[in-house]
């Protein structure tokens, strides 16, 4: 009677078992399935991350690469105006230079012909006395000519202060000659090859308003250009060299005008 109750008991237990044991798998299959899904998730924001930080890392390094090309390109600007810088004070001495070579040469041939002159009058006056001091004889007494060519010649030989005494005295003695505005050109020009602009200054704004009319005024402009870009006046040069070529457009100090122009910054 007991043997037959367990097996009775047996056959109804089995089952009961094998229904738990089948919802304790599902359970864990369930539970599997849930972990791996949470362990892609977190595969997936993971290598998010990674490529955020691969992408930020790119980022720091092209601003770092950025900021070494903005100073490359500083530094590089400021070597290109230091050097524009002193290939402008070259360009501007030299044709300073060239300036007052090309007034020499062009008087040349005046100071040629002067004594071509002298030549015939001394040929005519050999037995004549020696010529007293120039600066004590009145102007009905001496030859014009002859005292503008001692003070060209002076001016020529660098004697700036005889020249500028001889050259007003010239203008003292003969204010209606030809070469009157010649003379106070050449005056600023003494002061000017010296660097002494506010009396060349003087000097080259007297021709302007004394002789308006005579051939020295584009020299003069030119000249005065010159002091202001010396004196880093560049909004007055600038008018004076447009001056140049607007007024007198054909003339030598025309072109020089439009070189020193080309050579000024811009406003």
């Amino acid at each position: 009677m007991k043997e037959r109750t367990l097996k009775h008991l047996g056959r109804g237990v089995l089952p009961a078992v094998v229904v738990l044991l089948v919802i304790s798998a599902c359970g864990v299959q369930s539970d599997l399935t849930n972990l791996k899904n949470d362990t892609t998730h977190l595969r997936a924001q993971m290598q998010v991350m990674r490529e955020e930080i691969a992408l930020q890392e790119d980022i720091d390094s092209l601003k770092v690469h950025i900021e070494r090309l903005e100073a490359l390109v500083r530094d590089q600007m400021d070597e290109l105006l230091r050097m524009r810088a002193d290939m402008g004070q070259r360009v501007s001495g030299v044709e300073n230079r060239l300036l007052v070579l090309t007034t020499r040469i062009t008087e040349s041939d005046r100071q040629f012909s002067a004594l071509v002159r002298r030549l015939e009058s001394l040929q005519v006056q050999l037995s004549a006395p020696a010529r007293p001091d120039t600066s004590a004889l009145p102007s009905g007494l001496f030859d014009p000519g002859e005292l503008y060519d001692l003070a060209l010649g002076d001016y020529q030989r660098g004697s700036y202060d005889v020249a500028v005494r001889q050259f007003t005295q010239y203008i003292e003695y003969f204010p209606d000659s030809d070469l009157a505005d010649d003379a106070q050109f050449y005056i600023g020009d003494c002061y000017y090859t010296q660097s002494l602009y506010t009396q060349a200054l003087d000097a080259y704004e007297m021709v302007l308003d004394a002789y308006p009319d005579g051939n020295k005024v584009p020299a003069t402009l030119l000249k005065i250009a010159f002091i202001k870009v010396a004196r880093k006046e560049q909004s007055e040069a600038r008018s004076f060299l447009e001056r140049v070529i607007g007024e007198f457009p054909d003339t030598e100090e025309a072109q020089l005008a439009r070189m020193r122009l080309d050579l000024m910054p811009e406003d």
